[in-house]
């Protein structure tokens, strides 16, 4: 009879020991599962913060382009030079369907800021007294923006002078493929 005791005990203690180490497979299971979210969430977030990034240097490369540079300032647009480029087609071309700009965007926008005034879209009949360019689309905005100068050269008086106001210039990014 004690053998068949100590039988049991020893099974028993085999049953534990296996309930034990399933407990314990289970629990760096759940680790494993809540690490692995916890990273994933993480990346999302990091995606997101170099899109960001990527969308906001693109903005300063092509507000550095001499095709929008007023005289070679830093930051100043010229809105002669985008009057021109409305209606020039050598800039865009259509990639897997989607109309691009040559500089891999969608769509640039440049609104002026300063004077606050109604938004007026800028053609060839109203310009200068305008505040809205769209260079290759027909939306009022776009989620990237940087703040840039609005320059036009100006004439009063016999007398040529450069008129800067403050302006936003947002464009829409291709989607990645």
């Amino acid at each position: 009879m004690s053998a068949l005791l100590n039988n049991k005990n020893g099974q028993l203690k085999i049953q534990q020991m296996i309930f034990m180490l399933l407990a314990v497979t289970l629990f760096f299971i759940l680790v494993g599962l809540f690490f692995v979210s916890y990273k994933a969430t993480n990346l999302q977030k990091e995606v997101a913060s170099l899109k960001k990034d990527k969308a906001d240097g693109l903005v300063g490369r092509i507000s550095g382009n001499p095709e929008f540079t007023f005289e070679g300032k830093s930051n100043a647009i010229d809105a002669d030079k985008l009057m021109i480029l409305q209606t020039e087609n050598k800039y865009t071309f259509v990639e897997n369907g989607r109309r691009k700009a040559f500089w891999g965007v969608e769509g640039i926008i440049v609104r002026k800021i300063y004077p606050l005034g109604e938004d007026i879209e800028c053609t060839r009949d109203n310009y200068p007294d305008c505040n809205l360019i769209k260079l290759f689309t027909n939306e009022n905005s776009a989620p990237s923006s940087s703040f840039v100068s609005w320059c036009t050269k100006k004439n009063f008086q016999g007398v040529n002078y450069d008129k800067c106001e403050l302006a936003e210039l947002m464009i829409k990014e291709s989607e990645l493929e």
